[in-house]
């Protein structure tokens, strides 16, 4: 009997796994895992256990939780972990930390925080403490009988970063760093002030803390010049100023003897919205001897591979060697996100997972003898895998969707390599199940967001469903794209719209000169700045019979003033709109609406707060106003990630809205 082809509402039977940590003594990995209820229309997340042989893969909590940020304590007797259960009143249902005894037993509350979320944890090294970066909810904060914040009746704003995008408006508390005593569960605020802090990490002896925030005026209009800090918890609190060198910082570890500290980050603020690529930094714990390393690979230190069921835009500390001659962390690499140790000594950087390799995050065992990692796979969805670091030998520890896979017929995407005019470009291609070499296919183009994102080697739920409805699907990083170099990302500055649509139609030709592809069938979509170029495409070229904009950008002017961070576009165009009016308009799709013949679906959520949906009403209003063929589905509720993490349900009508607007116009 045949299997049948990937289905839309094939998403409520995949297993999303996260975080894996694995025990001190590497026997044992904790991770997440993340379902989808259908019923519900919600998420759940639980933790789960796996041997590090692979085997008695078990959940260790159970039924609708919010479970996560496992941390194994120094001595691996038991597990902390964040959830989000009833404790106390159940109409202020916040994160607290709960504790796992591995000898057995139910999780108990170790805390009771206030209202609120935690962003991060970690014990303290002596086992004594455990740190968190934790936002309580603001007094001023009132929430129905279910718990929700209610719509108040009015919002008095005086800053110029006032929301964010999947958080929704800032309330009168900050994030800020926070003590627990690991044994009563006594937890007191560490740092406050009017700014976030946004990483942390332990000193060796347990004594100090130190942390990254802003902490300086008018910090909101000067994002990219954190600043490290460090606190001495058993001091009086007094908080000290790492001198680093000006620019942007994530992650943090200090090293095995205290002497230094690593982050990422770069010494050139305000050159392109994410076109200098994060590297390695070295500084002394007093502020000086600072260091900078990873300059030759000319690729970033952030994981930015994209994909629905694979996290992007995740950041993890750099992790030293015992010796602390040596650092691994990960970069962004020509559709890969490999693990790579540098040695600080002579500078030379070497990978330890194949270059290939999409790995998002992980953990070492104490000895540092093997590596626990969340990898991602062309021919499935993600699972957690272990590394040997003596022999570089890497197994698939979890299988959770392997009957799944096994229960579906697909093709497992391929790597295509063109030109344009010179330039080397990569991407993949999914083809239909029954895919015959000698028919013609329609073909879906899809364009990523960020825009300095890159797509990679990892399953990819969208695609594989699009090619099941009898597509070709192809998705390519074209320049602007991060993962193959500074000059390649920073292409597109103050020019949003080429050379990437030159590159894009390269890859169209590319597949076209394969044989197997309808030049009369071709249809386009993209979100954010794939949305961007999508609206950029149809209104410069009638080649495509259909496209779909999602989370789109139409008008870069306005952009400027409703986007939760679009002042940030003043450094992508030399100054803001009223400063550069004609460069705005210039590489504004709005401004060649005129020019758009395309069937076009606009797709927008309505909370969208990084591409306000203002964007989609301009496209959709200009469009109808022309008489031209558009259609308009918005999404109530949803933030910018519907695709990567709205409701469910609403996940499944989108892609269904999708495939029916191509069918529509390309199988006729």
């Amino acid at each position: 009997m045949k299997k049948p082809a990937i289905k839309i509402e094939d998403l409520y039977r995949l297993k999303l796994v996260g975080d894996p940590q694995i025990s001190p003594d590497a026997d044992q990995v904790a991770f997440m895992v993340e379902s989808m209820d259908k019923k519900d229309k919600t998420y759940y997340q639980n933790l789960w256990q796996v041997s590090s042989s692979g085997k008695n893969c078990r959940a260790l909590t159970v039924g609708k939780r919010h479970d996560r940020l496992p941390r194994w304590a120094p001595d691996g007797r038991k597990l902390a972990f964040a959830g989000r259960r009833d404790v106390g009143d159940k109409k202020a249902p916040s994160d607290q930390i709960w504790l796992l005894s591995m000898a057995g037993g139910e999780a108990r509350p170790l805390t009771r925080l206030p209202r609120g979320s935690i962003s991060q944890m970690e014990w303290s090294p002596d086992g004594k403490f455990l740190a968190i970066l934790f936002h309580p909810l603001g007094s001023e904060v009132k929430l129905d009988d279910d718990g929700k914040p209610e719509i108040p009746t009015s919002r008095r704003i005086k800053n110029i970063w006032f929301r964010l995008d999947g958080e929704g408006f800032f309330d009168s508390q900050r994030t800020h760093l926070w003590l627990v005593n690991a044994r009563t569960g006594k937890a007191r605020q560490l740092v406050d002030g009017d700014f976030p802090d946004t990483s942390f990490c332990w000193s060796p002896d347990s004594r100090r803390l130190a942390f990254i925030s802003f902490r300086h005026a008018d910090w909101e209009k000067r994002l990219e010049e954190q600043e490290i800090y460090t606190i001495d918890i058993a001091g009086d609190g007094s908080i000290t100023t790492i001198k680093a060198p000006k620019g942007p910082k994530e992650g943090l570890a200090y090293s095995p003897d205290g002497s230094r500290l690593a982050y990422f980050g770069h010494q050139r603020p305000y050159e392109g919205w994410g076109a200098v690529g994060y590297l390695l930094n070295v500084i002394d714990a007093a502020g000086r001897n600072h260091r900078s390393f990873g300059a030759d690979l000319d690729r970033t230190a952030i994981a930015l591979t994209l994909g629905d069921i694979t996290p992007s835009f995740t950041f993890e500390p750099p992790r030293w060697s015992q010796a602390g001659d040596k650092i691994y962390y990960r970069i962004s690499r020509n559709g890969g996100q490999p693990l790579v140790v540098t040695d600080i000594n002579n500078d030379a950087t070497d990978f330890v997972t194949p270059e290939e390799l999409v790995t998002i995050n992980g953990s070492f065992d104490q000895q540092q003898a093997v590596h626990a990692f969340h990898g991602a796979d062309l021919s499935h969805p993600d699972e957690i895998c272990l590394l040997t670091m003596k022999t570089g030998k890497i197994r698939q520890l979890t299988k959770l969707n392997r009957s799944y896979v096994n229960s579906r017929d697909f093709k497992v995407a391929e790597e295509i390599n063109f030109e344009n005019n010179g330039q080397s470009l990569q991407g993949w291609v999914v083809k239909p199940q029954d895919f015959d070499l000698g028919n013609k296919y329609p073909l879906i183009m899809q364009i990523h967001g960020g825009p300095r994102g890159q797509y990679g080697r990892t399953f990819f739920h969208e695609m594989q469903a699009l090619a099941a409805a009898g597509y070709v699907v192809v998705y390519t990083n074209p320049r602007g794209s991060q993962g193959y170099g500074e000059e390649f990302a920073a292409s597109i500055a103050a020019c949003w719209a080429e050379p990437t649509m030159a590159d894009i139609m390269a890859a169209v030709d590319f597949l076209l000169e394969q044989g197997y592809i309808d030049e009369k069938r071709l249809g386009v979509t993209g979100g954010s700045y794939g949305g961007y170029m999508t609206n950029w495409i149809v209104t410069h070229t009638d080649r495509f019979k259909a496209a779909c904009t999602q989370r789109c950008v139409s008008d870069l002017s306005s952009m400027f003033g409703n986007s939760d961070i679009g002042w940030d576009l003043a450094l992508e165009f030399d100054g803001p709109p009223w400063k550069n009016r004609e460069v705005y308009q210039k590489w504004s799709p709005i401004t060649y609406i005129e020019n758009c013949h395309t069937p076009l679906l606009i797709v927008h959520s309505e909370n969208d707060l990084r591409c306000n949906v203002e964007q989609g009403d301009q496209m959709f209003t200009a469009l109808k106003y022309l008489g031209r063929d558009v259609e308009y589905l918005r999404f109530p509720e949803e933030f910018h990630g519907l695709s990567r993490h709205g409701r469910p349900d609403r996940r499944v009508d989108r892609l269904q809205a999708i495939v029916d607007w191509f069918d529509k116009y390309l199988k006729n």
